[in-house]
C-alpha cells in the first residue's frame, strides 16, 4: 500500500494543508479497501445434520416472522427513520432504497453484456417489503419476491397495490424446500438477506437458488464472505435461544465454490456495503447458468 501511495504522491507534492486533507483521504480510502488482505481464515462449520439444520432454519422463521410483525421496515434498512413510528413521513425514501439498489444491477448487467430488460421472469428472494422486487418489475417481465415471513409479504402486497404494479406476485416461502419446488428464473436475485442466516442455512438457500436459474439465466447474489474474529460453531449456536436479528459470513471459497459447482458461471465479484460495517467483507455476485 505505501508504494502505490508513494506513486500517487511522491514526496515534492505540495503541503498545504488542502493536499495533506487529500492524502489522508486516500491513505484511509486505501486501507480500507486492503483491510483483509492478511487476514486470518475463519473457522467456520457450514454443514450440519438434517436434524439441526431444522432447527436452525425454524429459528430464522421465528425470528422473521416476529421482526414482520414488530417493525417490517426497519428490519428490512435498519435505519432509525423507518422504524415503524418513523415511517410515514419516511416511506418514500424507503422506496428510493430499491430503485438506487437495482441501479446498481443495471449497472453490472451492462458492464457484462446483458440486459435486465430482456428477462422476462425474476424471482426476488427474501423480498421484505417488495423494496427491489417493484422496481424490478418496471423492468422485466414478471417478479415473483418471495420470502419468509408472512407479514412482510402483507406490507409488500400492499405497496404492489399503491405503486400499480400488476407484474409482481408474492409467495411465502417457509423451508428451503419450498424454494426448489419453485420454477426456472431468467434472473434470481437476493440482496442483504443470505447474511440473517447461519452459514448452513445460508449455503442450503444458496444452493437452491442457484437450481432456480434457467439455462443462460443470470443469478445477482450478496453475502458477507469475512468478517474479523467471526467464528460459527453449530452447537454454539443451538444453544442460543434469542430471537434477536443475526448477522452471519460464508467464506468467499465455500460461496463461490457453491455457485461454481451449480452449474454457473461468475462474471463479476464486486464488494458492497450491504453489511454496514467495515469489520466485514461484503460482496456480490453476478453469475450466469451454463446451457
Amino acid at each position: 500500500m505505501t508504494g502505490i501511495l508513494d506513486r500517487l504522491f511522491p514526496k515534492r507534492v505540495s503541503t498545504d494543508s488542502a493536499s495533506k486533507k487529500d492524502l489522508q483521504s486516500v491513505k484511509a480510502a486505501y486501507a480500507a479497501i486492503m483491510r483483509h488482505v492478511t487476514a486470518p481464515p475463519l473457522s467456520v462449520e457450514a454443514h450440519v445434520d438434517p436434524k439441526s439444520f431444522a432447527r436452525l432454519q425454524k429459528r430464522v422463521e421465528t425470528t422473521w416472522s416476529k421482526l414482520g410483525q414488530e417493525d417490517a421496515y426497519w428490519s428490512v434498512i435498519t435505519n432509525e427513520k423507518f422504524r415503524k413510528d418513523n415511517l410515514s413521513s419516511n416511506i418514500d425514501d424507503f422506496l428510493r432504497t430499491g430503485e438506487g439498489s437495482i441501479s446498481r444491477v443495471l449497472a453490472a448487467f451492462d458492464r457484462v453484456g446483458a440486459s435486465l430488460s430482456e428477462t422476462d421472469s425474476v424471482m426476488d428472494f427474501g423480498c421484505g417489503v417488495g423494496r427491489l422486487s417493484i422496481p424490478l418489475a418496471r423492468r422485466a417481465g414478471h417478479v415473483l419476491g418471495v420470502d419468509i415471513s408472512a407479514a412482510h409479504l402483507r406490507e409488500a402486497e400492499t405497496n404492489r397495490k399503491k405503486l400499480g404494479c400488476d407484474n409482481v406476485t408474492f409467495l411465502q416461502a417457509k423451508s428451503v424446500s419450498d424454494i426448489r419446488d419453485l420454477h426456472h428464473f431468467d434472473l434470481v436475485i437476493s440482496l442483504i438477506v443470505l447474511q440473517h442466516n447461519p452459514p448452513p442455512v445460508m449455503l442450503e438457500i444458496l444452493d437452491a437458488l442457484c437450481s432456480r436459474v434457467k439455462p443462460s439465466g443470470y443469478l445477482y447474489v450478496q453475502a458477507p464472505t469475512y468478517r474479523s474474529r467471526y467464528s460459527y460453531v453449530v452447537e454454539d449456536d443451538l444453544a442460543d435461544i434469542s430471537e434477536e436479528m443475526e448477522m452471519h459470513v460464508l467464506p468467499q471459497h465455500v460461496f463461490l465454490e457453491k455457485i461454481q459447482s451449480a452449474g454457473l458461471t461468475i462474471l463479476e465479484v464486486a464488494e458492497d456495503d450491504a453489511a454496514g460495517n467495515l469489520d466485514f467483507r461484503s460482496q456480490v455476485v453476478l453469475a450466469r447458468k451454463n446451457g
